[in-house]
C-alpha cells in the first residue's frame, strides 16, 4: 500500500498556490498525528515533532492569508502534539487559542470540539472539576445546537471523566444532566421573558412621562388678572405732583 505521505509531497513539489499548500501541510500533520501511524518508539518520538514542523508551516500561511479556521485547526493539531509529548502546558496553551478563536467565529462545533480537548488536558494533569465544568458547557452547547456526533464525544470524554470522580446524578450524562439542562433552559428563557416585559413597562412609562411633560409645556401661562380699586378717592386727598397740572 503506497504511503500517502509521498502523494502529498508530490503535490506540494508541483504547486505554488498558498491556499493549496497549506492544506497540504495541514494533512501531512493529520498524518503524523494518527494514532495507527506510531507503530514503534522511534514513530513515537519523531511523529509529533514532524506534526509541529508541518503544522507551523501551515500556519504561517493561513495567518498571512487572514485564515481564521485554519489557524483553529492549527492551534488544535499543535495541541495534539504535544499532548502526545506530555508537554501539557504547551497543550493547554494551544487549545485555549484555538477555544478563543473559536469563540470569536461563533463557531459552535469548534467551541464544543476545543472544549472536549481541554477537558482530556486538564484530566491528563488531574484537574477533574475545571475538566467538568468544561465538558458541562460543551455539553450544553452540544445539545442546544443538536450537534449528535459532537454530543458523542463529549459523553465518550464524560464516560473517562467517571472512572476518575463520582458526579451526582444530577450532573451524570448519562442520567440526569440533559434533563438538568432542559431546566436550566428554561428557567433562563422565563427569566428573559420577565427582563423584557419589565423593559417594556419601563419604557411605557416613560412615553407617558413624556407626554406629560409635552401637555404641561403646552399649557397657556397664566398671568395674574390687574386688581382694580373703584373708590371714589376723597376731595381731600392730594394729588402725586406728577398729576398736578401746571398753572398757565
Amino acid at each position: 500500500m503506497a504511503n500517502p505521505l509521498d502523494s502529498l509531497k508530490q503535490q506540494l513539489q508541483i504547486t505554488t498556490n498558498d491556499t493549496v499548500k497549506a492544506s497540504i501541510y495541514t494533512q501531512m500533520a493529520g498524518y503524523y498525528l494518527n494514532p495507527a501511524n506510531i507503530t514503534n518508539a522511534y514513530t513515537k518520538r519523531i511523529n509529533p515533532e514532524n506534526a509541529i514542523n508541518y503544522t507551523m508551516l501551515a500556519m504561517h500561511l493561513y495567518y498571512k492569508q487572514n485564515d481564521t479556521t485554519g489557524m483553529v485547526n492549527s492551534y488544535s493539531n499543535l495541541s495534539k502534539a504535544y499532548r502526545t509529548q506530555r508537554k501539557f502546558a504547551q497543550a493547554k496553551w494551544f487549545i485555549l487559542q484555538a477555544n478563543t478563536l473559536s469563540r470569536r467565529q461563533k463557531s459552535i462545533p469548534g467551541i464544543v470540539n476545543t472544549l472536549t480537548d481541554l477537558a482530556a488536558i486538564k484530566m491528563d494533569i488531574k484537574d477533574y472539576n475545571l475538566a467538568k465544568k468544561d465538558l458541562k458547557e460543551a455539553h450544553r452547547l452540544a445539545w442546544r445546537n443538536n450537534l449528535i456526533e459532537q454530543d458523542s464525544l463529549v459523553k465518550t470524554s464524560y464516560t473517562r471523566l467517571y472512572t476518575y470522580i463520582q458526579v451526582p446524578p444530577s450532573e451524570n450524562v448519562f442520567q440526569g444532566l440533559d434533563e438538568s439542562i432542559k431546566k436550566e433552559e428554561l428557567a433562563y428563557a422565563a427569566r428573559q421573558q420577565k427582563l423584557a416585559l419589565m423593559a417594556k413597562l419601563a419604557k411605557k412609562q416613560q412615553g407617558k412621562k413624556k407626554v406629560l411633560a409635552l401637555n404641561k409645556r403646552a399649557e397657556p401661562i397664566k398671568t395674574a388678572k390687574p386688581v382694580i380699586y373703584w373708590e371714589t378717592p376723597s376731595n381731600t386727598t392730594t394729588a402725586p405732583d406728577s398729576l398736578k397740572t401746571a398753572s398757565i
